[in-house]
């Protein structure tokens, strides 16, 4: 239930800056809000620059970059909740015992979260160093942005 506040967060900065910089209003912040993890580094590597904004590395370069962001915050935000949820199981223990064995399945679970974001990461990262073409660059403004600006010679 938790992560769908980050999802309705993210999905809501996405209509504003997707409104900002004239790219497809309803579609990129609905498609943020189902399948967030997804659409949100698609977005940024596609959304139309504003002027003096630079982008590089081409598309597949800057998805993986983007996602492994995205899942660094989703991991950090998951590992703050479980960390919350277990300090009320240890402080709900009714002995020792019980608080031992709480402090240990959290100590193991957040853990498990490291692992899964480092792995996570690693891979995107190192697929996303293969797929990486330092010779596109992409110079706002660009898409209908660069359609409003004025033509200067």
């Amino acid at each position: 239930m938790w992560y769908w506040i980050l999802w309705v967060i993210l999905a809501a900065w996405t209509f504003f800056d997707a409104k900002k910089r004239s790219n497809n209003v309803i579609g990129w912040p609905i498609g943020t809000l189902l399948i967030g993890p997804i659409v949100l580094p698609v977005y940024f590597a596609k959304r139309y620059l504003k002027v003096n904004e630079v982008r590089e590395g081409g598309t597949a370069w800057n998805v993986l970059k983007n996602f492994a962001l995205y899942w660094t915050l989703t991991m950090l935000v998951v590992g703050v909740a479980g960390a919350i949820g277990a300090g009320g199981v240890i402080s709900d223990a009714a002995n020792d015992a019980e608080q031992a064995g709480a402090v240990i399945g959290a100590g193991i679970g957040l853990t498990m979260i490291f692992i899964m974001w480092l792995v996570v990461v690693i891979v995107a990262l190192i697929l996303g160093f293969f797929l990486k073409k330092s010779s596109i660059v992409e110079k706002g403004p660009t898409g209908k942005l660069a359609e409003s600006q004025p033509i200067t010679a």
